[in-house]
């Protein structure tokens, strides 16, 4: 299991940011984040399934039942890998890079389609810091490259401190049935 959910390469992407000037705040934030995220969605993303996994290939079986989109984790693959396709009749999955070695598991995790949200989670956990105008009007403020945003304290989840938008767009918490 990895403790980081996203990787910073894939947060700057989808920020947009070119350069290196946040990249030592989000890689800091990152795991910090990344178990905000686990606590929010209520899923550790600690179990493995077994897999078939070859080096050299994008193609891994493995039981059905995940989604296209889902982000997989394993010491065979590149970070970020998420499953691309499913073959009904073969039972197999294609991920969106080749395997980098051979390998028997694979840890599911987030969705592909989280990205963005956990991206501005990162980002605003980083420019959280409150203007002098923002403070008289309880807002709170984030920019990223060009864009500012400001988030009156209504807007803030009180139990996990992230804008209530992001955390919708996370999704539904995932429920583990035993």
């Amino acid at each position: 299991m990895k403790l980081n959910l996203i990787t910073l390469a894939t947060v700057k992407t989808q920020l947009g940011l070119a350069d290196t000037t946040y990249d030592a705040a989000i890689t800091a934030m990152i795991p910090i984040v990344s178990n905000d995220v686990r606590r929010i969605l209520n899923c550790n993303y600690d179990y493995h399934v077994v897999a078939t996994i070859t080096s050299g290939s994008a193609e891994v079986t493995m039981k059905s039942g995940f989604v296209v989109g889902q982000v997989v984790s394993s010491s065979s693959i590149p970070d970020d890998t998420y499953l691309t396709n499913y073959d009904y009749e073969t039972g197999v999955y294609t991920m969106s890079a080749d395997a980098t070695a051979s390998g028997t598991y694979l840890y599911p995790t987030i969705e592909n389609g989280m990205f963005p949200a956990i991206s501005k989670m990162i980002f605003y956990k980083i420019g959280k810091a409150v203007t002098g105008s923002a403070t008289s009007q309880k807002l709170k403020s984030i920019s990223y490259g060009n864009v500012s945003k400001s988030f009156a304290e209504s807007e803030i989840n009180k139990k996990f401190d992230y804008p209530q938008i992001y955390i919708n767009e996370l999704g539904t918490s995932f429920q583990k049935v035993g």
